[in-house]
């Protein structure tokens, strides 16, 4: 189907049945929909939300005009991997992905236009923008062939890491004057994530599950011939992981570790220098996937575990709440369905103004997009 074709609200509201929230599921389609990957912002500067759709046949960006809930298609274009977007904070902009094209489109006239493309053999990873939209962080690795691909979910996660591809970590200039590639090494390198506040502080991640023994580094883009410096050192028996930017500018990362005989789990945040680091313990087992309001006074999830032997918390959305050395969750709503598919992960984000969170779940068999609102 052409760009700018319009597809009819779907709004579906309900309250869920646990907590009594207000729960809007935002697409109905019989193919998968989902949100933007949580460290990028699917919100538009007026509040609309860009989406990625396999409505059409092969996988599409979208823009839903909200709040009345109207569909209009961005994108009609083979190898598009929607959820590897990201959306300009103050223009009418969406950025996406191919293998090797990151490419922006208009929201409102759909053109489209090739911003950066990766060397041939190599394949790009998830962007981010600046909260100014002048500057976006990505990287990109060698393609690999791989032996032990199921079709399961990090199947290969294990192989990949041993093979240690050639990756490089890239900043582009979103007003078309060119980009540069501040760092590279014969790594798996992925989750780049660029500071809100600090257009020149990217951080990125050694890929490869608990199988890397030190996950996040920090560079600084402003700096020619700069060395990449591990952020907050991993100790034996640390496994860190789903690290962000908060809106002002500090570090978040999960962390599991292996203390007194036991597994622990962990929020932490610190500055990009790698000081002010503040860990926060969990009640129960690791809370998923994680990211902050704009104070960060609360943190949303997509699951919330209460208690070390809380498995109902495996099926839930979960507000965190610092109290002193601990981070406590209460539930906010079901998400349902399960990990399987990367796309289905709930991946949740709060709204601009901190009303709603927008998530993704496959619990009616295909990948839908809700929101939740917070009282």
């Amino acid at each position: 189907m052409p760009v700018g074709d319009r597809f009819q609200p779907e709004l579906e509201e309900h309250e869920d049945p646990t907590t009594g929230a207000r729960v809007m599921r935002l697409t109905s389609a019989d193919a998968h929909s989902h949100h933007i990957y949580f460290t990028a912002s699917s919100y538009t500067k007026d509040g609309h939300i860009v989406f990625g759709s396999e409505r059409t046949g092969s996988p599409q960006l979208f823009l839903m005009q909200m709040p009345g809930g109207r569909i209009v298609q961005l994108t009609d274009e083979e190898g598009i991997r929607p959820q590897l977007s990201c959306v300009h904070p103050l223009s009418d902009i969406a950025y996406f992905t191919t293998d090797r094209l990151v490419k922006q489109v208009d929201l409102h006239t759909f053109e489209t236009e090739v911003l950066y493309e990766a060397p041939e053999g190599f394949r790009l990873t998830l962007p981010s923008i600046t909260a100014d939209g002048s500057r976006i962080a990505i990287a990109y690795s060698r393609v690999c062939t791989f032996s032990t691909e199921t079709g399961r979910i990090y199947a290969t996660m294990a192989e990949h890491y041993y093979h240690h591809p050639t990756s490089c970590v890239v900043t582009i200039e979103t007003d078309g004057s060119g980009h540069r590639v501040i760092w590279g090494e014969h790594n798996w390198i992925s989750h780049v994530c660029i500071s809100p506040v600090d257009r020149d502080c990217v951080v990125f991640c050694h890929e490869g599950g608990s199988w890397v023994k030190q996950r996040m580094w920090v560079v600084d883009a402003s700096k020619l011939h700069q060395e990449a410096q591990p952020l907050m050192p991993q100790r034996p028996g640390e496994v860190a992981y789903h690290e962000y930017f908060t809106r002002d500018g500090q570090i978040g990362v999960q962390l599991k570790a292996q203390r007194d005989g036991g597994m622990e789990f962990y929020h932490c945040f610190m500055r990009p220098d790698g000081t002010w680091l503040r860990q926060y313990r969990l009640p129960g087992m690791a809370s998923g996937h994680i990211q902050s309001n704009s104070d960060n006074s609360l943190r949303i999830a997509d699951r919330a575990h209460r208690t070390p032997d809380d498995d109902a918390g495996e099926q839930m959305m979960g507000l965190y709440r610092f109290d002193g050395g601990w981070d406590r969750v209460n539930w906010l709503c079901e998400r349902g369905g399960d990990f399987s598919l990367q796309i289905g992960h709930g991946h949740p984000i709060f709204s601009p103004d901190d009303r709603w969170v927008l998530f993704t779940s496959n619990r009616t068999g295909v990948c839908q997009v809700y929101t939740v609102e917070i009282e």
